[in-house]
């Protein structure tokens, strides 16, 4: 069963058992790609018009009782969103202007069906008069994106503070257990494996420092300019009832930005938030990296650490374990990387007074905080719990390994540690059989220097 309704083109046939329109079909015919666009900012749209609709009829620009039942379809639709009547994908019009569209006809239709009206009676109510009064695709759908940004960029500094103190248990289980250091792949000083895991807590501390400035900027909206900035059609006093109705329904702060225009055509907002994006997964590809070499072996490679378990590693090698949840955590990575990478391309490409590529710049972000937010989670609860420290042969390593004998400069000097060095490697024997032959220094003093003890107090 189909219906028919109009919009400014023509006539359009609609699936009765929907309540989007027409310019909702003419956008799912036209843009026939494979991926929905993300739903939560669905959400935030249907607050935005909530509250324009709202702050109209308080400011009696509106008729209460169509407000009313505007009022009461956009909380249904919170309650109860069904996924049928928000189709769209990804890709589609420039600036969201079809999301836009289908979520101002999804709460009309709903609000005429509250009233008794057939669908599609919008001289009743209108998607475009009524639900989308004061407003703009340009100005609600990038301050959906802010809002929606907000609050997932928030939800993520949790599962970073959770990642952080996981670190931090193993920092405090292994702080005296000690190991080789390794600068360009070569054996250096000594460190412990708590020195490790406690670097890696604070390399995501200082990235989660930087979301603070982030939010601030994320909250300066661009709600009130309407079209290109200016504001048309949107009396101040009601724009600042919008503000009021919104921050009472989330309970934050969101604020008019400074100059609407610039917030409209410009995204570096979204292209800072981005950037921080490419810049933790980088730091979580390193930290992946120091994990899986770690784990390497187990009898060819580091076999510092191992990782549990998670399930078998080949086809065809028997009893083999993989550190797959490190893989999939670096794949992520990479991925959120080019997400960021995309964000960076549609940034630069908007032209005068608005960016029309900001379908995929939310799509980009908020693909990345999905896939990282899964990738922290999996880290944490299928890597680092069960994570066993092979400590005592990592001591063994050390304790044979060149780059150890580093202590001996202050006491013999570092052209004659080299001597020692260079022919321990020679003659291919641990460096202190050198040292003990030569009898420059006594045992006692040899077991003194190279002592777990003298090590950790370093």
């Amino acid at each position: 069963m189909v219906r028919l309704e109009k919009d400014s083109l023509g006539t359009v046939e609609v699936p009765d058992d929907v309540y989007y329109g027409p310019e909702t079909a003419r956008a799912l015919a036209n843009f026939p790609y494979d991926r929905f666009i993300d739903r939560r900012i669905i959400e935030h749209l249907i607050v935005i018009k909530r509250s324009y609709v709202k702050a109209f009829a308080d400011a009696n620009k509106l008729d209460k009782e169509k407000a009313d039942y505007i009022i009461k379809a956009a909380d249904e639709l919170l309650r109860n969103r069904r996924d049928v009547d928000f189709p769209l994908k990804y890709i589609q019009a420039g600036a969201g202007t079809s999301t836009n569209m289908n979520v101002n006809e999804v709460i009309a239709n709903k609000a005429l069906e509250l009233m008794g009206k057939p669908k599609g009676s919008y001289e009743i109510i209108s998607p475009h008069t009524h639900v989308n009064i004061g407003q703009s695709s340009n100005d609600v759908f990038p301050a959906a994106m802010r809002l929606t940004f907000y609050r997932e960029l928030k939800k993520f500094s949790d599962e970073i503070d959770k990642t952080i103190s996981k670190f931090l248990e193993l920092y405090n289980e292994h702080k005296e257990h000690i190991k080789t250091g390794r600068t360009h792949l070569m054996d250096a000083s000594a460190v412990t494996f708590g020195d490790e895991f406690k670097a890696h807590a604070d390399e995501l501390n200082s990235l989660k420092a930087d979301i603070d400035f982030i939010l601030s900027r994320l909250r300066r909206l661009n709600l009130g300019g309407t079209a290109v900035g200016t504001g048309a059609n949107l009396p101040k006093n009601i724009r600042d009832l919008v503000y009021k109705n919104i921050n009472a329904y989330y309970h934050e702060d969101f604020v008019p930005a400074e100059n609407l225009m610039t917030v409209e055509q410009f995204t570096s907002d979204f292209n800072r938030l981005a950037q921080w994006i490419a810049n933790f997964s980088a730091s979580l590809i390193k930290i992946g990296r120091d994990l899986r070499l770690m784990n390497s072996g187990p009898v060819a490679g580091f076999n510092e650490i191992v990782l549990p378990a998670v399930q078998p590693g080949s086809s065809i090698m028997p009893g083999k374990v993989n550190p797959s949840i490190i893989e999939a955590v670096t794949m992520a990575s990479f991925l959120a990387r080019g997400y960021a990478n995309t964000v960076n391309e549609a940034s630069m490409n908007g032209e005068m007074e608005i960016n029309v590529f900001t379908p995929i710049i939310y799509t980009s972000i908020m693909g990345a905080f999905d896939i990282l937010t899964v990738s922290l989670h999996i880290l944490r609860e299928k890597a680092l719990t069960g994570l066993k420290v092979n400590h005592e042969y990592a001591w063994e390593v050390l304790i044979n390994s060149p780059g150890t004998a580093l202590l001996l400069n202050p006491i013999i000097g570092y052209e004659k540690t080299a001597e020692i060095v260079k022919e321990a490697k020679e003659r291919k024997i641990p460096f202190i059989q050198v040292l003990r032959e030569k009898k420059i220094l006594t045992e006692e003093e040899i077991q003194r220097i190279f002592s777990k003890e003298n090590m950790l107090n370093r």
